[in-house]
């Protein structure tokens, strides 16, 4: 099986009440679909990303491999601007590192792509384990 890994669309910790902020994450509601690449040559592992701004401003969501049964990952973002986010996915079990991992991804916002790197880690703590690219589109609001 290929990569787990992702992408990167999500979250944020937004103060409750701040409209600016809030809006920005808005932006990055909704359903993605994309591929993460481990390599140039690697065709890409699928996934579908779906985000909801919660009651308190954050954006959360959830992560899906659409060619592997896998439970859900969780995501939040960490950081959200006009033009990126930093989101943090897990801890999952990755098939493909054979452990439990915590990956963050970086995504640059483009209309109705968000493109990016992320990079995997053992869930306890360590060295990076796997890094690699994202693409992604938006497909629903």
């Amino acid at each position: 099986m290929r990569t787990l890994l992702c992408a990167a669309v999500v979250l944020a910790a937004c103060a409750p009440g701040e409209k600016s902020r809030t809006s920005g994450v808005q932006k990055y509601a909704g359903t993605w679909e994309g591929r993460s690449y481990r390599s140039a040559s690697d065709t890409g592992t699928p996934w579908r990303i779906v985000t909801a701004v919660a009651p308190d401003g954050s954006l959360r969501g959830t992560m899906t491999y659409t060619s592997v049964t896998a439970p859900p990952v969780p995501i939040r973002a960490r950081d959200v601007s006009d033009s990126a986010v930093v989101s943090e996915l897990g801890p999952y079990h990755s098939i493909a590192a054979n452990a439990d991992v915590v990956t963050t991804t970086t995504g640059k916002l483009r209309g109705d792509s968000l493109n990016g790197t992320f990079e995997m880690r053992p869930a306890g703590g360590g060295n990076t384990i796997m890094t690699g690219n994202f693409r992604s589109k938006r497909v629903a609001p």
